[in-house]
């Protein structure tokens, strides 16, 4: 059986369950951008007095500093996690709930086409080299985002990364996301492995818990936009700097 090694522990497993965001991929590259495009969008739309700052500040960022707070609604992963909390400035500026509903929703569909994806997929340095790695040391691989799946797909597609995993699990194809254990799960279950025998690695404490949740082991890794005491009060078995220091 193979030996993953992370973090001065030893894991005896035969499945590797992956985040993207974070984990794979740069997170700030792509989500940031989108970010921006969101709170342009709702500038735009809205006829209110609202600041840029205050919409950042709502989605747990800050465009200037190029940084993520590891606590705020963004670094959460959910689109809902962050439609709630623009809901809540749009509400206090006087709009109505069902409205602000509505233009949130308007937004984020927009995004999906206005966005080029392809250009705001950054793989983290070393990424393709432990990819053939395990795939040489024989462990299954899956990626278990709560980005949708076709998205996924297309970004390690244009990165000639998509191959080199046996599944791609994405939230549309769950009924509840991290850190529900919905998508380890499914990932074992198409992948013929027990969840005993696989370990999650993830940038967050939702990747960490949903691991847990499902039986599997799992790994913290600090390429993306949490910190260490998160990772390890969620219960991680390892930490590391990145998934390139996989062994």
């Amino acid at each position: 059986m193979p030996l993953l090694r992370a973090g001065g522990r030893e894991f005896d497993c035969d499945a590797i369950l992956l985040d993207k965001d974070g984990t794979l991929l740069d997170f700030k590259a792509m989500w940031l951008e989108w970010s921006r495009y969101v709170i342009e969008g709702i500038m735009t739309v809205t006829q209110k007095d609202i600041q840029q700052g205050t919409l950042e500040q709502a989605m747990g960022i800050d465009l200037t500093a190029w940084h993520v707070d590891p606590h705020g609604p963004l670094a959460g992963g959910t689109m809902e996690g962050l439609r709630k909390s623009l809901v809540q400035v749009l509400r206090e500026y006087g709009m109505g709930e069902t409205v602000a509903h509505g233009l949130i929703t308007e937004v984020y569909k927009a995004s999906e086409t206005a966005m080029n994806w392809e250009a705001l997929t950054k793989p983290l340095p070393g990424l393709q080299e432990l990819l053939v790695r395990l795939r040489a040391n024989n462990f299954k691989l899956a990626v278990v985002t709560a980005d949708a799946t076709k998205r996924v797909k297309l970004s390690l597609l244009s990165l000639g990364l998509v191959n080199y995993f046996d599944c791609v699990i994405g939230s549309d194809l769950v009924e509840k996301t991290k850190p529900a254990p919905d998508m380890a799960l499914l990932s074992c279950r198409l992948l013929n492995v027990e969840p005993e025998r696989a370990v999650v690695i993830g940038d967050t404490p939702r990747d960490i818990l949903m691991a847990k949740e499902a039986g599997a082991g799992g790994i913290g890794v600090l390429s993306g936009v949490c910190v260490r005491e998160q990772l390890d009060a969620a219960g991680a078995d390892a930490v590391i700097e990145a998934v390139t220091e996989l062994g």
